[in-house]
């Protein structure tokens, strides 16, 4: 009996590890990723990145390979080089439907061509970036909004300019004006405690915020295809929708 359930234990973690191994077919596509990490290769590796790559407001987006080289540090430190670049494509790795390869239960993302994705970690050369461009930001604004923690996200629509401010302890504020008006102008509309809801595990999610009937929704594409916007705007009333647009434009 002891033997047998050694045999049990050994046949059950042999089917878990099979089961979530990445398959072999994607292998060449991961492979040359880690093999640019474990080289420090930073010329490699940008040829591995979809541009532009996306980074959290405010700081911007990562438009191509020169740009990224100089901003590589801000991106990846050396720790989270060694992690990708002595990863095991075997049991590191994992497929997860339309999304893509992740590493790490999200840590960075590839797609089936080989292009990195999305990295979604923050070390603290690019927090210390993103805090001077926090203060900068706050002096755009309208005396009314200046006070949050940290910022998440300014957007326009063709009709709308909207951001969304962290104030602390989950608390999300949203501030609407119309597309004609400056952020320095007073907002057309101020709500706050919104709530947060992730669809996944690549990051995508979403901002709602309620307004007696109306609700008003903000969703953030971290993964999506080539031609997917960096989110949009909904608007309900009840059940009705009244509002619908694309994001056009980020702040």
């Amino acid at each position: 009996m002891k033997y047998l359930n050694y045999i049990l234990l050994f046949l059950s973690l042999l089917f878990t590890s099979n089961m979530f191994a990445l398959e072999q077919k994607y292998h060449e596509s991961v492979l040359p990723v880690i093999s640019a990490f474990k080289a420090h290769d930073k010329t490699a590796i940008a040829a591995h990145i979809r541009y532009p790559l996306k980074r959290r407001y405010p700081l911007p987006d990562i438009k191509n390979e020169a740009e990224f080289i100089n901003r590589f540090d801000e991106v990846f430190d050396d720790e989270l080089v060694t992690i990708i670049g002595s990863s095991n494509i075997n049991t590191d790795w994992n497929k997860v439907g339309w999304r893509g390869i992740m590493l790490n239960n999200g840590v960075m993302w590839v797609d089936t061509d080989g292009k990195v994705i999305a990295v979604n970690t923050q070390n603290t050369t690019e927090q210390a970036h993103a805090e001077k461009l926090i203060a900068q930001d706050k002096q755009s604004l309208h005396s009314s909004i200046k006070t949050f923690q940290k910022p998440i996200l300014d957007w326009k629509t063709a009709n709308y300019r909207v951001r969304i401010d962290n104030l602390g302890d989950g608390n999300f504020r949203y501030a609407s004006w119309n597309i004609d008006k400056s952020p320095r102008d007073r907002p057309d509309i101020v709500l706050i405690h919104g709530e947060i809801t992730f669809s996944g595990s690549g990051g995508n999610h979403s901002y709602t915020f309620k307004n007696g009937r109306y609700s008003y929704i903000l969703h953030v594409t971290v993964i999506g295809c080539d031609t997917s916007p960096p989110g949009w705007l909904e608007v309900y009333k009840n059940d009705k929708q009244l509002l619908f647009e694309d994001v056009v434009s980020k702040g």
